[in-house]
Formats: C-alpha cells, structure tokens, sequence
C-alpha cells in the first residue's frame, strides 16, 4: 500500500499489512503547519487539557455534540444557546468540523467549529473561549486548503476487505463504490491480486484536518485488463468520471438509487397489493432496505414536489430531470434537510432516508421512473446515457490526468520495491499548462477546467 499524505508526517507500517506479499510504502507531502503546531505547544504548556475533534453527523444537535465529545458543562451550554454568534453550534450541519479542548473535569477549554462557504471568501471559524468562568465568542475567516492524497495496494480478497486493509476512508470508499455501474464493476468485483489505486481531496483548515471531499481518479488493474475513471468538470459540464477516450462511465440515470439492492417487490402490470389485497399495477420497484439508508436522486433535476400523502406514498420527493424524464421516492422516514421544491439536484445528492410511512409492510424505497407521464421498468429499460465529452473536453481531460498518470505509475512501481521509499511532492500550476496547450481561443469555447487546480505531480526524491 503506498499512501500520499498530507499530514507532512511519514505514517507506520501496521503489522498485518507488513505480513502481506508487497510492503506498504508511503509518500508524504508537506504543509504549512505552523497554525497547528502553535495550537499544540500551548495545550503542551497548560498539561490539562485533553485535544477531541470530530465531523458533525446528520441530525445532530448540540447536546449529542457535546455527548460524543464527552463534554459535561451545563454553563457553556447555556452560553452557546445565548451567544449569537454560536448559533451554528446548537444545530451543527453534517459534515462541519469541530475541534475542542476538554479540561479533566469535563467542561469546556475551547470548541472551534469550521464553516466551510461556496465561496473561499465565505469560508470561517466561530470559537468559543473559556478563561476561568467567563466566555467569550469569536468568528474569524479561515482559508480551506485543498491537498490530494494517494492510495494504492493489492487486494487480498473483495471489495470490502481492500477497503478495510488500506484505510480509505468511509466517505470516499462511498464515491468509489458508484464510479462504475452494473455487473461488469471493476471496483465491486475486486479479486485477491487486483490492483486499486485512487487519488482524491482533503480539506485542511488552520492546520486542522477538516474533510475529505471529492474522489479524482480511479485505476483497477485485474490481471491484464486496465480500468481507469477520472473526475472531470468545467463551466460547461457537471462533474462525472470518465475514461481518458472521453466515455462516462456513469449512466445519466440510476437504476437504483440505494446502497441496497434488494428488490422485495418488481415493476408488475398487475400486482396483489401486501396491505388492501387489491390487484392493481405496480408502477414502480420496491427495494428493501434498512431503515435510515440514504436515498440519492437518480439523475440531476430539479425538485418537484417534497411532501406527505397518509395513504398511499408517505413521505415522498418527485424530480424532474427534463425532456419529459421524472423519478418518485416514496416511503421515506424523512426527507433531508432543508430540501424543497424548486432546489437543484444532481446525481447521488442525498435526498432522503429509507423508512415505513403510508401504506408500507416494512421499511422500503418504492421507486417510480417516468418518460412523459409514462412509468418504466427502471430495471429493464435502456436508460440514456450520459453524454459523452466533446473534442475540446476529452483535451482538457488528458492534460489535466496526465499528473495523476505519473502518480499512478510510481504507485505501481512502489508496490514492488522492498523497502519502504518516502517520494517528495511538488505542485504545478495545472490550469496555467491546460491553457498553454489547449489555447486561449479553444477554451474559452470549450469552458476552463475546474478540475486543473486539483491536480499534483510526482518526482522522486
């Protein structure tokens, strides 16, 4: 396993990892971590207080906050829920990081939580400060800094297990998961002696790790076939992975927006319904799932309708993703936060969680998918694809992959060494090379790449 940190610290080899046929190596990449070390040195000097730091999860409210920081401190409660500027605090959004001190008899030091904005410029952190027995709040702009991290190894059985044995984290295992679609899913159908490498973002702030954010690159290699995915965006196309030919690897729509996969109930003509015992058509596909599972939109669209109907639906969101094209959700325990008709939506957007509501047996998805009025079988039917990159895009495309290339092949060539080798980083300017190649006159038809600023490139040390 080879891993580019962005940390600046050379991490351990764990034993179990040491044991298998390739040696794990890791590759560092420094920052500037002055803020950090400063923060440290005063915890150093004080001897009392206890570092915690955790991401905000969904739903949650200042007092689970608080629980699972293993705070006890009814008076800085009380001033969070007075202090204006702390708002964001009492009902903190998933996803937002919060870093604390802990005094040893449980209350609060210090709480920092990071707001991350659309914008840089909108990005800031609101503090709270305890001296003695008194408070006091503080909101400050912070730079977020985007780093990218590597990972690669050899898999030693499934998809799971590989995840598992080179730590990628939850989030970014959840990207991987659905760069590819159906049977013939490299990543799903990870064999022992399978080759995974990726490469995607970390979000730092102040010198504190904040989030790990979008998956850049994707690269299988089973025995002598080779799969590769790469993110792609510009201002004229939505982000998606597609091969260096341009190809989405991705359809426009799901065939099932879950998780899950386990159909309790098929698209049918004519179908006993389980509750009134009445025989009418099942215009839609049931998938059964645990309650809570997240349910993401199919395509991107816009939000029709997010409502309630007691007898039939429950809880369910429609989306229009034009030319006739809408998708339902159905039987929700509860549609996500702040969703309302009229919002944008893109592909894999949570929308809403698996539950029970109106006239369901048990905890399901019923999925509807309609062109012009019309329910489909969304199992069967030929789904349009994706459109495919132009000329100019599939340019930009390889200029700006051919970074994560080099990274990939050092990758392969670590895997092999056997000792483990640190490799030094350096960043170029990515967009400054796109628009040397590709030309002022081409971009400005073909849209500049977003993607550009992503990208690092690898020379060994």
């Amino acid at each position: 396993m080879v891993v580019i940190g962005a940390t600046g610290a050379v991490l351990g080899v764990s034993p179990t990892l040491a044991q298998e046929k390739h040696r794990s190596h890791f590759v560092t990449e420094p920052v500037d971590d002055s803020v950090l070390a400063q923060a440290l040195d005063a915890l150093r000097r004080s001897g009392s207080v206890t570092p915690r730091s955790l991401t905000a999860r969904n739903g949650e409210t200042l007092a689970s906050l608080l629980a699972r920081l293993e705070v006890v401190d009814p008076q800085a409660v009380a001033y969070i829920r007075s202090e204006r500027m702390l708002r964001p605090l009492v009902m903190p959004q998933a996803g937002q990081y919060v870093n604390a001190g802990i005094l040893p008899d449980g209350r609060l030091a210090f709480l920092h939580l990071y707001l991350e904005g659309p914008h840089a410029q909108d990005s800031r952190r609101i503090e709270l400060t305890r001296t003695g027995e008194l408070f006091a709040a503080a909101e400050y702009p912070v730079a977020f800094d985007t780093l990218e991290e590597s990972v690669s190894g050899v898999a030693s059985s499934g998809f799971d297990a590989t995840v598992e044995a080179l730590h990628i984290p939850a989030d970014i295992a959840e990207q991987l998961k659905v760069v590819w679609e159906g049977a013939d899913n490299p990543v799903r159908s990870l064999a022992k002696g399978d080759s995974l490498r990726l490469v995607f973002e970390r979000k730092f702030a102040g010198g504190d790790f904040i989030r790990n954010g979008q998956l850049l690159a994707v690269q299988v290699v089973s025995g002598e076939d080779v799969h590769e995915a790469y993110w792609f965006e510009n201002d004229n196309r939505a982000g998606g992975f597609y091969t260096l030919a341009g190809r989405a690897s991705q359809q426009t729509f799901m065939r099932v927006p879950l998780d899950v996969k386990d159909v309790s109930s098929e698209f049918a003509p004519l179908r006993r319904h389980p509750v009134t015992g009445v025989v009418r058509p099942h215009n839609g596909t049931d998938f059964r799932a645990p309650s809570g599972s997240r349910i993401f939109a199919a395509a991107d669209g816009v939000v029709t309708f997010v409502g309630y109907e007691r007898k039939g639906y429950g809880r369910y969101v429609k989306i229009d993703h034009g030319l006739g094209r809408t998708t339902l959700y159905a039987h929700m325990s509860r549609i996500a936060k702040n969703l309302r008709a009229g919002q944008k939506v893109e592909r894999g957007d949570v929308i809403g969680y698996v539950g029970r509501t109106g006239l369901a047996t048990g905890p399901h998805l019923h999925y509807e998918l309609m062109f012009n009025g019309v329910q489909i079988n969304p199992r069967t039917t030929d789904l349009p694809d994706t459109e495919n990159l132009t000329a100019f895009q599939i340019a930009q495309l390889k200029t700006l992959a051919r970074p994560i290339q080099a990274r990939f092949d050092l990758l392969a060539e670590s895997e092999s060494l056997p000792v483990p080798t640190v490799l030094r980083t350096h960043r170029d300017d990515a967009t400054a090379v796109a628009k040397h190649l590709l030309g002022s006159e081409d971009e400005q038809a073909g849209g500049a790449p977003k993607m550009a600023s992503r990208i690092t490139s690898l020379k060994q040390d």
